[in-house]
């Protein structure tokens, strides 16, 4: 339908950026902001109220009550393998997480600050529609949400080379090698972590020796300390 604007929710916990976002979008012939919010309860809310057909989230915004104690184990734990325990440095991933399940014909646009490719990456698993860094907002913004409507992802030429960055970094561990490589860097013994993944104490001596030498560490310490300074 000719001029039509599609309704638009942003949250983020800078009002600054939340008041640059509102006159951006809404100096466009497509878009308007429908609701904004600094955490993911005012998130809740405008989708209560409005009905949104693209939201503009931040990674770092508090999470807000609804949906703290709610987070989902498994993003807690992926989290939590990045070295990141405080939910408030990721709570829009838990708003991202819930709202991709609620509402999934909803676009998402994650525009932050964030450039460690670890968050960046945690962001791209969500199946988020686009990623912009705060830096390219005012310049793509308008274009950024006219692709997520045409049903195109939006990730800017930084955030695919942080993405990229991050793909060569990883080591290629199987999926039973990063389990034993994460039990193994928070203590666990060989034993527990049989008892753990249900497997025999030789496997997981097997998949340890296999973890020293794709990684090239002499050590169980030396695999520690990687698996630390990693995910930093």
């Amino acid at each position: 339908m000719a001029g039509q604007k599609y309704p638009v929710l942003i949250a983020d916990d800078h009002q600054l950026i939340l008041t640059g976002l509102r006159i951006v979008i809404g100096e466009s012939d497509s878009f308007y902001v429908c609701h904004e919010g600094r955490n993911g309860d005012d998130v809740l809310a405008g989708f209560r109220e409005k009905t949104p057909r693209i939201a503009v989230l931040d990674i770092g915004m508090p999470p807000g009550t609804e949906l703290e104690d709610a987070a989902e184990r498994s993003l807690v734990e992926e989290m939590e393998r990045l070295g990141i325990r405080e939910i408030s440095q990721y709570g829009g991933l838990v708003v991202v997480s819930h709202l991709k399940k609620a509402y999934p014909n909803v676009g998402i646009l994650i525009v932050t600050q964030q450039e460690s490719p670890a968050i960046i990456s945690a962001a791209a698993r969500l199946q988020v529609d686009g990623v912009l860094l705060k830096d390219d907002v005012n310049e793509n913004i308008v274009a950024a949400l006219n692709r997520i409507v045409a049903g195109h992802p939006v990730f800017s030429e930084k955030v695919q080379a942080i993405l990229e960055q991050h793909r060569d970094a990883d080591p290629k561990l199987s999926e039973r090698e990063w389990q034993v490589f994460e039990l193994v860097a928070h203590g666990f013994k060989d034993k527990e972590i049989a008892e753990r993944l249900d497997i025999s104490a030789r496997t997981v001596a097997f998949h340890k020796g296999n973890l020293k030498e794709k990684l090239n560490a002499e050590t169980t310490a030396e695999l520690i300390a990687y698996f630390h300074e990693r995910n930093r």
